[in-house]
């Protein structure tokens, strides 16, 4: 009974040791900071889920001024374009369409 309990103690330091080396903590410059916004948002141009802090948020000057002088929600709602990095955003604006990486 020893032995079992000597050999599952074992296996368990051995896993968490892997799981240590193989899965370390993120650096800190990528955890999101007190003011952060990390509610999930769609890319606009691939449609990935991905945390607002970690993407690229653009405002349109002209959507925005349209909104302010309209009261319809739908304009409101589509005044920020939000994408997963750079690469994303001049491909957008390029009119690209989406290729994913196959």
């Amino acid at each position: 009974m020893l032995a079992v309990i000597i050999i599952i103690i074992i296996i368990w330091i051995v896993m968490w040791g892997f799981y240590k080396f193989m899965y370390p903590r993120a650096p800190k410059s990528m955890m999101p900071k007190k003011g952060d916004v990390i509610t999930p948002r769609q890319c606009d141009f691939c449609g990935n889920s991905l945390a607002e802090y970690r993407g690229v948020l653009e405002t349109n000057p002209s959507l925005a001024t349209e909104a302010e002088s309209e009261s319809n929600s739908n304009i409101n709602a589509n005044k920020e374009l939000f994408f997963c990095n750079y690469e994303h955003q001049a491909d957008f604006h390029a009119g690209e369409t989406y290729k994913p990486d196959l």
